[in-house]
């Protein structure tokens, strides 16, 4: 199986408008890798896209994805959701009137009802341009693109709001889970790559959110081959500067991790 990292920041990209820190002018000048979109995956496979925040447009020509059949929501969050507008119009001809494709959109009939009342265009794609074709999606409910099979895992069950994504072609196993897992309480299997966020640095102060220790624990616990870490978020960079991940790096040589960068292409 085949990722690409379509983007790696977190709510707010890299650069945020109008700052004039050190991260975001050096991301403004140099671009990539310094540069970070909202968090999403591309996985080649099955021409797939998870979470689709506002740029997911300038992430989707970076890469020059020509296609995607498939989008996997994760949850309503706007830096994951309020892309679908560039997203799903891609696939509407406004000379013609005419759809020229449709997207699978997978989601939580829960985390549905939520962004329907935080966006309320989901039925216009749907049934009016008819460029989305939304599948309510389970807990553990696998579902199969012809050799991959994906099995939504709601963070907390069942009745969860927050799903992570398990890719598993033959005896591979990828799980991607970008955002807001403090309260993941789900057993995995075996992983050959966990895609997951990064967790705060500045967790003495940030205490609503996972910590990055707490992460690194996590990444012992769930003893995957290999982590990258995700959702690397502008204002924590800003704070803490770019030469932070090399020392968290080094200061956890013990265990295999890498920080995602817009780009980075993943293959198990």
């Amino acid at each position: 199986m085949e990722f690409v990292v379509l983007g790696s920041g977190g709510a707010i990209a890299t650069p945020r408008p109008f700052c004039k820190c050190a991260v975001c002018k050096k991301a403004r000048k140099f671009g990539e890798p310094f540069k970070r979109n909202c968090s999403s995956l591309f996985v080649k496979d099955i021409n797939a896209v998870v979470d689709c925040g506002e740029d997911i447009g300038d992430s989707l020509n970076r890469r020059d994805i020509k296609r995607v059949d498939s989008l996997f929501i994760t949850h309503w969050h706007p830096d994951h959701t309020f892309g679908l507008r560039p997203l799903l119009e891609s696939s509407f001809n406004f000379r013609t009137n005419k759809p020229k494709k449709k997207i699978n959109i997978f989601i939580s009939k829960k985390v549905y009802n939520t962004l329907k009342k935080k966006m309320d265009v989901l039925e216009y794609y749907s049934k009016i341009l008819k460029v989305a074709k939304f599948n309510f999606i389970e807990h553990n409910k696998s579902i199969k693109f012809g050799k991959v099979k994906v099995t939504p895992v709601g963070y907390t069950g069942m009745d969860s709001t927050i799903f992570g994504f398990l890719f598993e072609q033959g005896k591979k196993r990828v799980f991607y889970s970008p955002c807001d897992t403090m309260e993941f309480s789900q057993k995995l299997p075996e992983l050959d790559l966990l895609i997951t966020e990064c967790g705060v640095f500045s967790y003495r102060t940030v205490d609503y959110e996972l910590s990055f220790p707490a992460m690194i624990d996590r990444i012992k616990e769930f003893a995957p081959k290999k982590t990258i870490l995700t959702h690397i978020e502008e204002d924590e960079i800003g704070f803490w500067g770019e030469d932070y991940l090399k020392k968290m790096k080094k200061k956890y040589s013990n265990v295999n991790f890498d920080f995602a960068f817009d780009g980075m292409k993943l293959k198990v």
